[in-house]
């Protein structure tokens, strides 16, 4: 075997100290973010309670101090585990009466946090033997990597994004970059666990891709994938795309308001404006005042608009306005990232809202009186069969 591998125990007490003076700690080049949830949490801790075996860490000590002897440790997996423990200790969650599943814990236990616990139960857990795969040092940071890609390579628990996130990739940092800028708070289109199991970065990947070749199938990762391998070395060194990118940015961000901020945070609806606007730099057009007051009427018809709507007009501008709506919402009901999806996203809003004169607005506002008239008696015909249900269950 190339390198060694030497499996042996190290208790919390230890781990603890060694996390809190930061001789142990996980490298977020490669990790995964935190994403474990409180139930995940209590669970763990619940185990070691139980003095029940969990699964092995893997640690690699990358450098020692010549003078101290001090080494710096990585966690190169299970780092969800070490910062469980250590955020227990630390007194950062109790273990709520909801998610323990042993009686005798939950008697003994429930909703404590560690500070809390009685004195049998601290030594059970400052004494809990964590088994360890200490890796070879004489392993490179690259072999680290892998190692760590492979290990996670068939766990399902891992999304696509977390394991690419392993890979040394300037397109994979350029992307992650991208998705720090303040403008995705703007647009709330990304949750709390959208950024814990990176679907930020993976969003802000297919924006960079839109960036660069246009449109593109997003229904699987391959073409995500092909980019962290092929501009691994190199990709946007003079910041074209990215100064593309930040321009859009500035004219979405310009065209919020409470009318648009409930279309504009979907992630399939800002996709498109990206789309519409890189047009438009691409075409030299820099009409974006106008694109901003068509948006905001497209916008108030859409919203509602509804699929079960069927709507007949004889005027031909009419007729023809209705059936653009129709088919951009038919586009984001199912398959949104499917490419004629997304086509037919892009050429329905640049067509209204780049390429149609001014009296599109008008069109528009017909349209969103007569959705609004449909959606009146919609509700009060749903209002009438709930009170006649109502009406039945008191017979």
């Amino acid at each position: 075997m190339k390198y060694n591998f030497n499996r042996t125990n190290r208790d919390i007490q230890k781990i603890n100290k060694e996390f809190v003076e930061g001789k142990l700690f996980a490298d977020s080049s490669y990790q995964r973010r935190k994403v474990w949830n409180e139930q995940d949490k209590v669970r763990l801790i619940e185990t070691i309670l139980m003095e029940y075996v969990m699964p092995e860490v893997f640690f690699w000590t990358a450098e020692r101090d010549p003078q101290t002897g001090d080494a710096s440790t990585h966690i190169v997996d299970g780092q969800q585990r070490i910062n469980t423990i250590v955020e227990y200790i630390n007194n950062e969650f109790k273990l709520s009466k909801k998610y323990l599943l042993n009686e005798k814990i939950k008697n003994d236990c429930a909703d404590k946090n560690f500070s809390d616990l009685a004195e049998n139960y601290k030594t059970i857990i400052w004494d809990y033997p964590i088994s360890i795969v200490e890796i070879d040092r004489d392993c490179t940071r690259e072999d680290i990597k892998q190692m760590f890609y492979r290990l996670n390579l068939t766990n399902y628990d891992l999304n696509q994004q977390e394991k690419r996130n392993s890979k040394d990739s300037k397109f994979g940092d350029k992307s992650e970059a991208l998705s720090m800028y303040d403008f995705w708070r703007k647009v709330r289109i990304f949750s709390s666990v959208d950024a814990k199991r990176m679907k930020d970065v993976e969003y802000c990947c297919g924006i960079y891709i839109l960036a660069n070749e246009g449109i593109v199938d997003q229904t699987n990762g391959k073409k995500i994938n092909d980019y962290y391998d092929d501009y691994k070395d190199s990709f946007d060194e003079d910041n074209t795309l990215q100064n593309k990118i930040l321009f859009a940015m500035e004219i979405i961000e310009s065209m919020i308001d409470k009318s648009t901020i409930t279309f504009i945070s979907k992630k399939a609806q800002i996709y498109t404006l990206f789309c519409v606007i890189f047009r438009m730099m691409e075409n030299n057009q820099d009409n974006y005042e106008q694109l901003s007051s068509k948006f905001v009427h497209f916008v108030a018809a859409y919203n509602k608009f509804r699929n079960e709507f069927d709507v007949n007009y004889e005027d031909e501008k009419m007729a023809a306005m209705y059936a653009e709506i129709k088919k951009y919402k038919l586009a984001s009901s199912e398959g949104i990232n499917k490419l004629s999806n997304r086509i037919i996203r892009f050429e329905t809003l640049y067509k209204i809202c780049v390429d149609s004169d001014d009296d599109v607005k008008e069109l528009l506002l017909r349209l969103e009186h007569d959705f609004a008239e449909k959606l009146k008696l919609k509700n009060k015909k749903d209002n009438l069969e709930q009170d006649d249900l109502v009406d039945m269950k008191e017979e």
